[in-house]
C-alpha cells in the first residue's frame, strides 16, 4: 500500500512539473510572438508614417528605390549595407532566442533539482513507521 501511495505521489509530482514547464514555455512563446508583433508594428509605422498620406509617399519612394536597386543587380554599397543590417538583426534575434532557451533550460534544471528534493522527502516519509 505504501508503494502505491508513493508511486501516486511521484506521478502527481511529475504531472505538476510537466504542467509548470508547459505553462512557462507557452508564456515564453506568447511573449516572443507579442514582441515580434510589436516590433513589426513599429517597423510598419516607421515606413508608413503616422500621418497617413505623407507616409504613403515615403513608402512608395522606399519601394521604388528598392525596385531600382534590385534591377541594377544588387551589387552596390546600399544593398550590401542593407544585407549587413538584415544579417545583424537576424543575429540579434537568434541571440535573444538562445538566451530565452538558456533561461528555460535553467528553469528545467531547477525543476529537476526540486524533483530530486521531493523524491528524497518522499523516501524519508515512506521510511517512517506509521503511527496508529
Amino acid at each position: 500500500m505504501g508503494i502505491s501511495f508513493s508511486s501516486s505521489l511521484f506521478g502527481l509530482a511529475g504531472s505538476l512539473i510537466l504542467g509548470f514547464l508547459d505553462l512557462q514555455s507557452s508564456q515564453a512563446q506568447n511573449r516572443f510572438y507579442t514582441d515580434l508583433e510589436d516590433w513589426l508594428a513599429t517597423t510598419v509605422r516607421h515606413y508608413a508614417g503616422e500621418t497617413g498620406t505623407g507616409g504613403n509617399a515615403d513608402l512608395q519612394q522606399a519601394i521604388e528605390r528598392l525596385r531600382t536597386t534590385m534591377e541594377e543587380g544588387g551589387s552596390n554599397r546600399a544593398t550590401t549595407t542593407a544585407m549587413a543590417n538584415l544579417a545583424d538583426a537576424i543575429q540579434s534575434l537568434v541571440a535573444h532566442m538562445r538566451s530565452e532557451q538558456e533561461m528555460i533550460r535553467e528553469w528545467a534544471d531547477g525543476q529537476g533539482e526540486q524533483n530530486i528534493e521531493i523524491k528524497k522527502l518522499l523516501e524519508r516519509i515512506a521510511r517512517q513507521p506509521e503511527k496508529s
